[in-house]
């Protein structure tokens, strides 16, 4: 789904009338928390989620969170939905398994650490335990009552913010702002605050921990795209903050392609694309590469990078107090 314009304006005509659309949406997620009974890990559950639809950066932060993990020695597990996967309560095999099997997130996880799929997070917690997991890093379901977390962070785009503050569909919020905010224990702003979300959150939370970082792309990936136009493609929350970061990094996008989040790229488009390209370098971040037909994958340069925390020592703290000592 490609995010509305006018979620990003204040009072528009349309925010008005689908206001009370949005107060039904917010209804309905409250009362999936009230009938649920969750499920109580006997291992820390990290959750990484949002208050808004689209692309915010949850999977760079996930992994982040994961090198953190390493470096402390914790045996840990990656959970995912697998959105619009096709198997679930599964362990990723990346050696059998494609993007179709599991979906993209998890793919690039399990690159880290073993990650297990499946949309009823209680059930593939339990798997994860059984595995002997130390603690579980979870890509998402900030909104899904069915597995307490242990510690819930909520990642904002710096750029978008909360958008209007309206709910779905009068605007990008999953549940109310503050509502939702009580239940995280930090923010993580991901790059510029350009919609003072800081503030924003000081006056509705004063003592809540607000982090922030940014993605970094990898030297490599640049090197060779010094001085050339490329065409850039993506399917990804936001394309056009994949797009954004290339321009600014100095490297000319000549064609912009935008493809739905989430799409699952056939050979027949990648060939178009290459073709369009009329011999210019394409490129495409790492979440669309693992989409990309293998066979294809040679003709096309990803842009790798991580999430890096400006403090990361106030993160690792975090962690730090829910695991066991």
């Amino acid at each position: 789904m490609k995010a509305p314009k006018f979620w990003y304006r204040p009072k528009t005509i349309w925010e008005k009338i689908l206001t009370p659309l949005g107060r039904v949406y917010g209804w309905s997620v409250a009362r999936r928390f009230k009938k649920t009974r969750p499920y109580q890990a006997n291992i820390p559950v990290i959750c990484v989620g949002n208050l808004t639809v689209g692309g915010t950066g949850k999977t760079p932060v996930c992994l982040a969170l994961g090198q953190m993990l390493k470096k402390m020695g914790v045996s840990f597990f990656f959970l995912n939905h697998g959105y619009k996967s096709q198997q679930k309560g599964v362990f990723v095999n990346r050696g059998h398994m494609t993007a179709l099997d599991v979906g993209d997130e998890a793919l690039l996880l399990a690159k880290m650490a073993p990650t297990m799929v499946d949309n009823r997070r209680a059930r593939g917690a339990q798997m994860i335990e059984r595995r002997g997991g130390q603690a579980i890093i979870m890509d998402d379901g900030f909104q899904n009552p069915g597995l307490i977390k242990t510690l819930s962070f909520v990642v904002v785009d710096g750029k978008k913010g909360f958008g209007n503050g309206q709910m779905i569909p009068a605007g990008p919020l999953r549940e109310p702002i503050e509502k939702g905010l009580k239940r995280a224990d930090a923010i993580i702003i991901a790059g510029a605050d350009e919609r003072d979300v800081s503030h924003q959150i000081r006056t509705l939370f004063p003592d809540m921990p607000i982090l922030s970082g940014r993605f970094e792309p990898d030297s490599k990936s640049l090197k060779q795209l010094k001085g050339k136009s490329v065409v850039a493609f993506a399917g990804i929350g936001s394309p056009d903050k994949f797009f954004n970061m290339l321009t600014g990094l100095g490297i000319p996008v000549a064609k912009k392609m935008s493809f739905p989040d989430h799409y699952f790229y056939s050979r027949f488009d990648i060939e178009q694309i290459l073709s369009d390209a009329g011999g210019l370098p394409v490129v495409t971040t790492t979440k669309d590469f693992v989409k990309v037909p293998r066979e294809l994958q040679s003709r096309i340069t990803v842009i790798s990078g991580d999430f890096v925390f400006d403090k990361p020592q106030e993160v690792e703290q975090l962690l730090k107090g829910i695991l066991p000592s």
